[in-house]
């Protein structure tokens, strides 16, 4: 298998080979159904957005650096789109059952940039997971609300063929993707490696 090769600008090199924090949580959600390769974000919609149910976290978490996995059955390795990509988190009372095409009032009051970064063309790729870290730790309280994710692109080429498709569930029960695209798909969703700290359980007086 090749390694993981990220050459186009500082941040996206700093994706490549950031390591797991010592004593670091994950949680993947959903889980590889292992047939199901999507196209976003890396071919396919330039606003995307997944709501995860509150339900799927086992407590507060501590995020610090989100994962997504290449489907290499669908996409042979491939390539990621060239574009400009933005990544967002916040916490909203969209449920999966919920989320609307309305990108704008699915976002949650505490809507914020996590991290950025530019692919100028197509020589990038990776097989495994790609670790996108973020800027800062973004705190996670279940009791709040779900967890939404969104990624940002200022253009798509809608290539098809020969780019990075990403591991996926087409039967993800608490999950909904939706895209600019596709619209809203319920219990579709990429698998996203959630990487930090769990907090420990949350209280019914949890006041963070």
């Amino acid at each position: 298998m090749h390694s993981l090769r990220v050459v186009l600008c500082a941040i996206v090199l700093t994706v490549a080979v950031a390591a797991e924090p010592p004593g670091a949580d994950e949680i993947v959600i959903p889980h590889t159904d292992g047939r199901s390769g999507l196209c976003a974000p890396f071919d396919c919609s330039t606003r995307i957005q997944q709501v995860f149910n509150a339900s799927l976290f086992p407590s507060r978490m501590k995020i610090e650096a989100i994962e997504l996995f290449n489907n290499l059955e669908q996409s042979a390795e491939g390539f990621a789109d060239p574009a400009h990509y933005q990544i967002y988190l916040s916490t909203t009372q969209a449920s999966w059952l919920t989320i609307t095409t309305d990108m704008d009032a699915n976002l949650g009051a505490d809507h914020r940039l996590g991290a950025a970064f530019t692919i100028a063309d197509f020589n990038t790729f990776f097989t495994g997971a790609l670790r996108i870290p973020l800027s800062e730790p973004y705190m996670f309280n279940p009791r709040r609300g779900n967890l939404l994710l969104e990624i940002r692109k200022d253009q798509t080429a809608n290539y098809g063929d020969g780019t990075i498709y990403v591991d996926g569930s087409a039967s993800a029960p608490g999950v909904t993707l939706v895209t600019d695209q596709f619209g809203v798909q319920s219990g579709v969703g990429m698998s996203v490696g959630l990487v930090g700290m769990f907090a420990g359980p949350f209280r019914q007086d949890a006041a963070q």
